[in-house]
């Protein structure tokens, strides 16, 4: 699949707060075109080889055009120059389960699309994959947005998600989806009476296929997961959490080339609002206080935070992530394609760029090492989303990287020390 299609400029016209993280570049349009090398730093290229250290990345109309270490790699004659030095360069990351969403009554649905992907990329996330979304108005974006100058995180969506009765359902539902324009298929299994019979997905998946679409899928259940991927499924969206993976399972998924994404802070989100969450004062969190202020607010309720510690489905979903994690260990370490997602974007309480870097340290802190978070957060999510263009810092790839204060590979906190967020080779305003 491309990662770009061609698309006109976008209008502005979203929230005053939102010029503070515009991705407006830094320097002029005619600048943009010329040659940076960006020299000194030390660089992750989102392949999980070792950094280059010290690194030199030569840019030129967006894309990198070289990279390697300091005595390998000459500055092109005239090409602008940006020391980096004592910085650690790593890829844009990448939200390979997002959604976008129409949740502000006072915002038109496409001003809302936009402020979203400003937000994203104000944190680093320069490509968002929406497995889910609200409305045409996602269509209307996604179509207009510059593959040279995106404006914000890049954007690929599913369109609304589908879950048809019948075979016949199943197969319209595909072709419906192929005209609007998707990049995938999302489906789900909640494993309850009401879901999709084998017949049904079996012909969905094979539709969709048959028109040259990918098809991902919300599942919980381990039953699930097995009858998707005996099915053909291509992603699954969320961790299996009834049970430990067994061997048979993680070598399917690697045979078939089945991605996985665990979405651990989808599991959070349920409970952790029961009390006042700690993330809520750390100033990483903060810098989108004007974006998350209004559900800050709600889920400081007294009222909401006790009808959290009394849900049964809250309380229950803290051993699910336990099993998440204890599955994610064994899947990655098994060699199974590792996609970062999140799932933000729905729901109170998901926070749209935060949750992306707070994945990447619950991850870690299942049994990842830095380097393969970061991987599937990059080079990892590009392969599971089959993104051809973005994900690594590699010859004719887009230019979206992140420059960083101190090496997340050290401590992987170290993703939300930004310095600086460059998308097609130009520099986001602060």
């Amino acid at each position: 699949m491309q990662t770009s299609r061609p698309r006109v400029g976008w209008a502005l016209g979203i929230l005053v707060w939102l010029a503070g993280c515009s991705a407006a570049p830094s320097e002029s349009p005619a600048a943009s075109q010329s040659t940076v090398a960006l020299t000194g730093a030390r660089l992750i290229d989102g392949t999980g080889q070792p950094p280059i250290e010290p690194a030199t990345l030569i840019i030129t109309d967006g894309r990198v055009a070289a990279v390697g270490g300091a005595g390998t790699v000459t500055v092109p004659a005239g090409a602008r120059t940006v020391d980096v030095a004592g910085k650690t360069i790593v890829p844009g990351l990448i939200n390979a389960h997002a959604h976008l969403n129409n949740v502000d009554p006072a915002l038109a649905p496409r001003d809302q699309i936009l402020s979203q992907l400003r937000l994203y990329a104000r944190y680093g996330i320069t490509t968002a994959y929406s497995l889910g979304d609200d409305g045409s108005a996602s269509f209307d974006v996604r179509h207009e947005q510059s593959s040279a100058a995106p404006g914000g995180a890049r954007m690929f969506m599913s369109g609304v998600g589908v879950t048809p009765k019948t075979v016949a359902e199943a197969e319209s539902t595909i072709d419906g989806h192929v005209k609007l324009g998707v990049d995938i298929i999302k489906t789900r299994l909640e494993g309850g009476p009401n879901d999709m019979k084998p017949e049904v997905y079996r012909a969905l998946i094979a539709r969709a296929h048959e028109r040259k679409l990918r098809v991902a899928a919300h599942i919980f259940y381990t039953a699930d997961a097995n009858g998707l991927v005996d099915a053909g499924l291509d992603v699954i969206a969320h961790s299996v959490r009834d049970r430990d993976v067994d061997a048979a399972f993680i070598e399917r998924l690697k045979s078939r080339g089945v991605g996985y994404i665990p979405t651990l802070t989808r599991d959070l989100s349920v409970f952790v609002y029961e009390s006042r969450p700690a993330f809520f004062d750390d100033p990483f969190f903060l810098r989108g206080l004007d974006a998350y202020r209004g559900q800050m607010e709600q889920l400081g309720s007294p009222e909401l935070q006790e009808r959290t510690r009394k849900s049964e489905q809250a309380q229950s979903i803290k051993k699910a992530l336990v099993q998440a994690n204890r599955n994610l260990k064994l899947l990655s370490d098994g060699g199974v394609a590792i996609a970062l997602g999140t799932d933000s974007g729905t729901s109170l309480g998901r926070w749209q760029g935060f949750f992306e870097h707070q994945e990447l340290a619950m991850m870690v802190e299942a049994g990842m090492t830095p380097m393969q978070a970061l991987v599937a957060a990059t080079g990892g999510a590009a392969r599971v989303m089959r993104l051809d263009e973005v994900g690594t810092l590699a010859p004719g790839k887009w230019a979206d990287l992140l420059v960083l204060d101190a090496n997340p590979l050290d401590d992987i906190l170290n993703t939300r020390r930004i310095n600086a967020v460059w998308m097609a080779g130009r520099q986001l305003g602060p």
